[in-house]
């Protein structure tokens, strides 16, 4: 699975370039960045977000063919689509181009990454569309060209959950949860609570900025993990949650 982390827009940058926080997340919305300077990756257009971007523009996602990063919760209502219905019920996902990355990996990642998020959100794969569906553009421009077929990549989503590594390790993998970031210490505190004391995990905060998140200590295997993050999600903890390597 791709490597995702959280670099969260202000909640005040927010409502400068957002329709609000009643995103009805029916469809996942396709871009690529058309950016293609060198360095242009996904943290360099989170950092643009989160330092105010110039454009009235916004997204909730951007993948490289590294990592993913997340600059809006989903139930913001992002500037992306072009259109009403496309930013008030659209996830918006930012496929990175620059020229120094790889395109062809940055596709794969961008499509486990909306693997996991019609998972977490009841998506259906019928509502994964291209900005063109709701705006006309030609995006996304590269996989418009055929660069990597839309069909191809809404076969890779299709696939993402179920695809394993052709040698697996015999030594099984580590995982730690982040949270998202709470605006307030105890915030943190009360789910570090029952994270240590109903849960019995180890578990810590660290500060995020002005925020703080809840980090746990190690799952052993992606199992193990992704069943604490599902306990994290029932006892409605975190809105957002992620799995990262140990």
């Amino acid at each position: 699975m791709v490597t995702i982390r959280q670099k969260l827009v202000s909640a005040t940058q927010a409502a400068k370039i957002t329709n609000g926080k009643n995103n009805a997340k029916k469809y996942i919305v396709v871009h690529e960045t058309d950016n293609t300077s060198v360095g242009a990756d996904a943290d360099a257009h989170a950092r643009l977000q989160g330092n105010g971007n110039s454009r009235d523009a916004s997204w909730h996602w951007q993948v490289d063919d590294k990592e993913a990063v997340q600059s809006f919760a989903h139930y913001w209502q992002c500037w992306g689509a072009g259109t009403y219905i496309g930013n008030n019920q659209g996830i918006q996902i930012e496929i990175c181009v620059n020229s120094d990355g790889n395109y062809k990996k940055a596709v794969e990642n961008a499509a486990s990454l909306i693997a996991k998020i019609i998972k977490d959100e009841n998506i259906s794969i019928d509502n994964i569309v291209q900005h063109h569906y709701f705006s006309g553009k030609n995006c996304p421009r590269n996989m418009r060209a055929g660069k990597i077929s839309w069909s191809n990549f809404l076969k890779m989503i299709a696939d993402a959950d179920t695809q394993q590594p052709e040698n697996p390790s015999t030594e099984p993998l580590k995982y730690r949860l982040l949270t998202g970031t709470y605006s307030t210490r105890k915030a943190a505190q009360s789910v570090l609570e029952v994270m240590q004391h109903r849960f019995g995990w180890v578990a810590y905060i660290e500060q995020d900025g002005t925020k703080y998140r809840v980090k746990t200590g190690t799952f052993t295997g992606l199992n193990a993990a992704q069943h604490a993050e599902n306990k994290i999600k029932t006892a409605k903890l975190a809105q957002v949650t992620y799995i990262v390597p140990a």
